[in-house]
């Protein structure tokens, strides 16, 4: 399969850096982005200029491009600053996705504020609990009359201060096994919710805590109900693709300036560049970087029209990626010297950025226990045997 990259797609990316360097780098210059009101006016200025949910589909004010378009421009946006490339990704794939593959044409209203940048959505999994094993999760919802009455507790969930709904991940049977997993739309300001001021990450980024105590939310926001889990995590093998495409756009920025670096920084009368243990580095770097690409490409490309990537190659292209972005980041850094470890050069921030892929989305050691699973034809139950 050829994943040459076509001139339709080179245009959107030439045209994406235009965007960035005349448009929305002097507002980013001028504005705290990583405010939560400065979130909001920078998606507003990017959903001005295309740049949300271009894979959304077109009635629901999208572009409609293909999942690997819609990766390509994040990669590029998160090259070009982080605070951007996580707005592109979180507008078009993981919670925004699941409503528009899952939601009634309500809750599909839902997609058009997010694409036109009037609201953000985040996406509630994780529990204290119920980490890597996701289906142990304890939040419940349970029917009262025309509400869904949700007692529990979520924690690592971006963007809460800045976005006005979570897509709340929640048992809504009594079984006990992962069929009873499904989704309800809250809102950020239902009776019963509640939020932490935040923890800081290693790439600054903030990330919640979300209390559900007696919270009220109307039963029409019930996404899906029965036997959904399945359903969810196939949606969200594109919120992971769209995380992938953020670790690439780092790892290509920090390729990119030790590149530029190498030619002219000079010692002992050289530039570095011209010494081979450097030049090896620089080479390695980039077969990773190329390698993880067409890796990521090849599972984008994969989802057709469904936009629901194979499970197998998702997993392949995550665990390859998450360690390649560290490795070239951690090179790119390694060139610049003392430089590249102080936070006046971006390697530190590069490097932060894409330590959290091998992390976030399933650690690459679940991910490993899938790719076996998969390529063995067997389950591997890792619970505690009685």
């Amino acid at each position: 399969m050829d994943f040459a990259i076509n001139e339709r797609q080179q245009q959107l990316i030439e045209s994406a850096r235009e965007v960035y360097a005349r448009k929305l780098k002097p507002f980013i210059d001028n504005n705290d982005v990583h405010s939560a009101d400065g979130t909001r006016k920078l998606r507003k200025e990017m959903a001005h200029y295309g740049l949300l949910g271009v894979n959304m589909p077109v009635e629901l004010g999208g572009s409609g491009l293909p999942l690997l378009d819609t990766l390509l421009l994040t990669q590029t946006l998160q090259a070009c600053d982080s605070a951007i490339g996580s707005i592109a990704h979180r507008s078009s794939t993981g919670a925004v996705g699941a409503i528009a593959k899952l939601g009634n044409e309500k809750q599909k209203e839902l997609v058009k504020r997010s694409t036109a940048g009037e609201i953000g959505i985040s996406i509630g999994i994780t529990e204290p609990e119920a980490g890597s094993a996701a289906t142990e999760m304890k939040t419940k919802g349970r029917i009262v009359g025309d509400h869904v009455v949700i007692k529990g507790h979520k924690q690592f969930v971006s963007a809460v201060n800045a976005n006005d709904y979570t897509v709340l991940y929640c048992r809504l049977a009594d079984t006990g096994s992962a069929k009873d997993i499904g989704a309800v739309i809250v809102p950020h300001d239902a009776p019963g919710f509640t939020r932490s001021n935040g923890t800081i990450n290693m790439a600054d980024e903030l990330l919640f805590e979300l209390y559900f105590d007696e919270c009220k939310v109307p039963v029409e926001n019930i996404l899906i109900r029965e036997n959904a889990f399945g359903k969810l995590i196939s949606i969200y093998n594109g919120e992971r693709l769209g995380s992938i495409s953020r670790m690439l756009g780092s790892a290509q920025a920090a390729y990119e300036y030790a590149l530029a670096y190498a030619k002219e920084r000079k010692q002992f009368g050289r530039e570095i560049a011209d010494f081979q243990g450097l030049q090896w580095m620089l080479a390695d770097m980039r077969i990773k970087l190329d390698a993880a690409k067409l890796l990521t490409y090849r599972a984008a490309a994969g989802a057709g029209d469904t936009g629901l990537p194979d499970r197998l190659e998702t997993s392949i292209a995550k665990v390859y990626t998450a360690n390649a972005a560290k490795e070239i980041c951690d090179d790119a850094l390694q060139i610049l010297g003392a430089n590249g470890y102080t936070k006046d050069y971006p390697m530190v921030q590069r490097y932060t950025e894409v330590r959290g892929g091998s992390i976030y989305g399933g650690t690459v050691q679940i991910h490993k226990n899938m790719i076996a699973a998969e390529i063995l034809g067997r389950k591997n139950d890792q619970r505690k045997k009685n």
